[in-house]
């Protein structure tokens, strides 16, 4: 089995040895990189090719919201915090698994397995070029790469391409899946936007075509990222 790099970014000096030593104990894990947060240490973990980063939150020079939203690669995420409260925030960016502390090794094994199943799943995800609707009652073939965006409408969402728009009976998470490509990305309820297609945007709307679309709070880091690895 593959080995997996890792870094661990941990406040404490007794949590960040524990942890070390489970890590040490895997054999599918190789730790690179183990410190508190900070400028020089986010700076480090941006220099390394990780797959896993784990991640405390309350953390005195830079906490570990700061730290993800500084981030210019793409680990899988797992928080480990002493505080439920953090939960729901870190699932706002899109983190792996949140382990409570103390967890157990079990508890630590199991967000592992979860890890390694999604960068399988990366890996094995290729875009499709086209894709098959129901658009007036009529079979129709899209290119999924010419879509600029994909807006809610009820029961329906409006597929808007150069040429045409299209109205599909889907709910957005439905369609979300079917692009089937890392290209597109959901920043609002009501808007899924192909990345390749944005021709500019700060922290509240993004612009494809003269079009200002709406950016959900939850979701301006992971387009800072991602904007940022289109080439």
């Amino acid at each position: 089995m593959k080995t997996f790099k890792c870094a661990i970014i941990e406040d404490s000096n007794t949590q960040r040895k524990l942890l070390e030593q489970i890590i040490e104990k895997n054999k599918n894990l190789k730790l690179l990189h183990s410190s508190s947060a900070s400028s020089e240490s986010l700076a480090e973990v941006n220099a390394l090719k990780l797959d896993f980063l784990f991640l405390d939150i309350e953390m005195p020079v830079m906490n570990g919201f700061e730290f993800l939203a500084g981030l210019t690669i793409h680990p899988q995420v797992i928080i480990t915090s002493k505080e439920q409260k953090y939960a729901l925030e870190a699932f706002e960016f899109y983190v792996t698994d949140f382990l409570l502390k103390p967890f157990s090794t079990a508890r630590f094994d199991s967000a592992i397995s979860k890890a390694i199943d999604k960068i399988k799943s990366v890996k094995i995800k290729q875009p499709e070029s086209k894709l098959v609707v129901k658009h007036n009652l009529k079979q129709v073939e899209l290119n999924v790469h010419g879509i600029l965006f994909v807006e809610a409408l009820g029961d329906y969402v409006k597929v808007v391409t150069e040429e045409r728009n299209y109205i599909i009976l889907s709910t957005m998470n439905a369609f979300n899946k079917r692009l089937g490509s890392e290209n597109f990305i959901r920043i609002h309820k009501s808007y899924i936007i192909n990345l390749k297609m944005v021709e500019r945007y700060n922290h509240e709307f993004i612009e494809i075509k003269n079009k200002k679309i709406p950016i959900s709070r939850a979701k301006i880091v992971e387009l800072d990222r991602l904007l940022n690895c289109i080439e």
